[in-house]
């Protein structure tokens, strides 16, 4: 499951560092991804180690947070280092960006190599090769939309507002799609599934994109069930998560 250690926070804190640093828009879903594995195995590694007390455990949590400043630039280290068309990421810009998120602590050259390679060991030494962003890009090309002018900016800024809506979204989606909120553990499963389903996401994105074009009805159902196809997802779970994801942008 993802998103399970990251919270919005530090994912609008990817965002923004990214955007200051112009790099690209894979990098920050790479982080992202990289943040959240990296956490949850770190905590799980930690917590197997630790005495089984709350205030050790309590020690712990805090230890962990306040290096977590540190463990998100190594993630951005590394998401960098996927990119070929992105210059790489220097050891004085982490510095630097530290020193404005972090005024507590001191870093030197060796922490952040260390760090680095903290977060690389934890996470088993695997770097994620597909975004929801591939996906986004595989599927407007499937349906001959690659090319359309603006779509490539338009599903960016849709797929940015579920990483910071995500929580809103789904909790919607699964209200429309069973009229509560799960209560059984097959509803529970079920909803995990599409969380957890990329091209289901990216799918949404994309149909959601061509409400913005203003294509007509006709169209807009022909590029659905096209996309349900490929995706091997219902085609009214993806229009239901197209609507929501176009009031929530509409709305913002």
């Amino acid at each position: 499951m993802p998103f399970v250690a990251i919270p919005i926070p530090i994912v609008n804190a990817i965002f923004k560092i990214t955007e200051h640093l112009d790099l690209g828009p894979d990098i920050k879903y790479i982080a992202i991804h990289l943040y959240d594995k990296f956490m949850c195995n770190y905590f799980w590694e930690v917590y197997r180690n630790a005495d089984q007390t709350e205030n050790s455990w309590s020690q712990v949590c805090k230890t962990i947070s306040s290096q977590s400043k540190l463990y998100l630039m190594s993630c951005l280290q590394l998401a960098n280092k996927m990119d070929s068309h992105c210059n790489n990421l220097r050891i004085s810009q982490i510095l630097s960006i530290l020193r404005c998120i972090d005024k507590k602590s001191e870093y030197t050259h060796n922490i952040i190599f260390s760090s680095e390679y903290k977060v690389f060991r934890t996470v088993g030494f695997k770097m994620p090769f597909c975004t929801p962003l591939n996906c986004i890009e595989i599927l407007l090309a499937a349906i001959g939309l690659k090319d359309t002018p603006n779509m490539q900016e338009l599903t960016i800024n849709l797929l940015d507002l579920v990483y910071l809506q995500r929580e809103k979204l789904y909790s919607h989606l699964q209200c429309l799609i069973q009229g509560h909120i799960a209560r059984t553990q097959q509803e529970k499963r079920n909803l995990m599934s599409l969380e957890s389903n990329v091209l289901f996401l990216g799918a949404s994105i994309v149909l959601c994109g061509t409400f913005f074009l203003c294509v007509d009805s006709e169209t807009a159902k022909v590029i659905a069930l096209k996309l349900s196809q490929l995706v091997d997802i219902k085609i009214h779970d993806i229009w239901d998560m197209a609507n929501i994801l176009l009031i929530m942008a509409i709305q913002e």
